[in-house]
């Protein structure tokens, strides 16, 4: 059985008890890391990830909060030893910001460094992202502030699908991306420009026939019962408020 781990659940302002939201997925082959925020390193070692099972990364968009930790993965892989190559998947226009941000760290001068290869990601509905022994991933743009991808996840061993919204508005993409997930992660920051309430991630699961829901990227620190409370009255079943590291079997 393969599992995802939140190494972070707090929306773009952490604290001391919440990252920001990103997440591993290990399956028995390999592990995918989706979005990389602060202390990555730390963070997959905590998980019980060891860091030469990392094999892909894939990031949902642009923003600091989302992406801000790859230099400090990229780096901190390469002082582990690295040797195996790492694969970055994003939408094209993310990957070139990507490839100009660790331009500016002169990673290409770094000896010895790891093969690294940047796979973009089709704009398009239904996306393929990865296709390996363990997973089936697609993507779906969503309704952010900046190019979002949300994701789509089938567990080829058991055919059991995760749904990830990443940071969105309710948009019909999400329809697509959920529609009978076993369990759907969705953001909760609010009912504002580029994003989610819990109503509205509680609405999105029940309309889609989603059978678990978890809440990710609110505002910290927060009243986990009244988030629960908020997304329950829309989805009509008990919501999970997840916390770092918390696990899903997947």
């Amino acid at each position: 059985m393969a599992r995802l781990v939140l190494l972070g659940t707090g929306a773009a302002l952490p604290n001391a008890q919440h990252e920001n939201t990103y997440m591993v997925l290990d399956g028995p082959g390999a592990a995918i890391l989706i979005d990389c925020a602060g202390n990555p390193i730390g963070r997959l070692e905590r998980a019980g990830v060891p860091l030469d099972r990392l094999e892909h990364v894939i990031i949902t968009h642009i923003h600091p909060d989302h992406a801000y930790g790859l230099p400090s993965l990229l780096m901190g892989l390469w002082l582990a030893g690295r040797t195996k190559p790492l694969h970055i998947h994003a939408l094209a226009g993310v990957s070139k910001r990507l490839q100009g941000i660790l331009d500016n760290f002169d990673w290409g001068d770094w000896p010895n460094f790891y093969a690294m290869t940047f796979h973009s990601i089709d704009d398009v509905p239904g996306a393929h992202v990865i296709d390996n022994a363990d997973f089936r991933i697609y993507a779906w743009r969503t309704k952010h502030m900046v190019p979002t991808i949300g994701l789509r996840i089938e567990n080829k061993a058991n055919g059991y699908i995760t749904a990830y919204s990443c940071d969105t508005e309710p948009c019909p993409n999400m329809q697509a991306i959920a529609r009978d997930a076993d369990l759907l992660i969705h953001e909760a920051a609010g009912a504002t420009w580029g994003h989610s309430s819990a109503a509205q991630a509680g609405e999105l699961g029940k309309t889609a026939s989603v059978r678990k829901l978890a809440l990710v990227h609110y505002l910290v620190p927060a009243d986990r019962q009244a988030l629960a409370r908020e997304a329950q009255g829309t989805f009509g079943a008990p919501v999970d408020v997840a916390q770092d590291f918390d696990e899903y079997l997947v």
